[in-house]
């Protein structure tokens, strides 16, 4: 077995770099765009919601927090706080996280002193722009299942194990990665790939001679890198949050994917002769 603690300071010094990054990119867009808004990918676009929020900020002085709304504040805060205990230290999910924004729901209803049919309007205009996210996230779900139950994706983990089980660990670990970034396109769930690929993969890092923590590495780093794109994981949902150009993203992130692609792998070949 490979321990947690393996490759932590390699993840580390990543999180740093890729932190750095991350700024760096936003803030270079961002710089261009006040330059010249014409250069911003989403100019012209006439979302009306979208429009909406790149409209001048209004600097007007705002209201103080009334003692009734620091109130709510602090029983919406202290909801993702029992929702993390619950999720961690009693194996909460779904059904337990859904009963607790529930009742905390209903908690706010009486601190703003809603009646009965107020308190339901406004829980079905919450709701209602939340629809499309639960529709997209159902089909993900149905696709990844299909992908699943069909041993689709057993079938592509094994013909990608047979391709890569002869090859230098320089070139090994970065096709493990590779692998990652293509499984996550069909396999959403971190914990699933594990359980899907690992006993194969970590049996293959033996064979060619590859550290147990670079496998982990690059499993991490090939999720990591496709999450935000891949159309079964959350990018999606939170674009239709965001009402959001799924076109402007892609052309927005795939530099940085690019980037961070070479930046994961130089680190991954230097940590396998560590």
């Amino acid at each position: 077995g490979v321990s947690w603690t393996d490759g932590l300071n390699e993840r580390l010094i990543m999180f740093v770099l890729t932190a750095v990054i991350y700024i760096w990119y936003v803030v270079r867009y961002a710089n261009k765009v006040k330059r010249d808004p014409t250069k911003s990918l989403l100019y012209g676009f006439t979302d009306s919601s979208v429009v909406q929020t790149m409209m001048p900020v209004d600097t007007a002085p705002t209201a103080r927090l009334s003692r009734r709304n620091q109130l709510l504040l602090l029983l919406f805060f202290a909801s993702f706080a029992l929702m993390i205990f619950g999720v961690v230290k009693l194996e909460w999910w779904l059904l337990e996280m859904s009963s607790l924004f529930l009742g905390a729901s209903i908690l706010f209803a009486v601190i703003l002193r809603l009646n009965e049919s107020g308190y339901i309007e406004q829980f079905i205009k919450g709701a209602e722009g939340l629809l499309s996210v639960a529709f997209i996230i159902g089909v993900a779900r149905g696709v990844s299942v299909i992908l699943n139950d069909g041993n689709i994706s057993d079938t592509i983990i094994y013909n990608a194990a047979n391709l890569t089980s002869s090859m230098p660990p320089a070139l090994f670990i970065v096709m493990m990665m590779l692998m990652y970034m293509l499984f996550t396109l069909f396999i959403a769930s971190s914990s699933g790939m594990a359980v899907l690929t690992m006993p194969i993969m970590g049996s293959l890092a033996i064979m060619v001679n590859v550290p147990g923590r670079e496998i982990v590495n690059a499993y991490l780093f090939g999720m990591g890198i496709m999450g935000f794109i891949t159309p079964t994981g959350l990018i999606l949902p939170a674009l239709a949050i965001s009402h959001g150009n799924i076109k402007a993203w892609l052309k927005f992130i795939y530099p940085l994917i690019i980037i961070l692609f070479v930046v994961c792998a130089l680190c991954l070949i230097v940590g396998i002769y560590l």
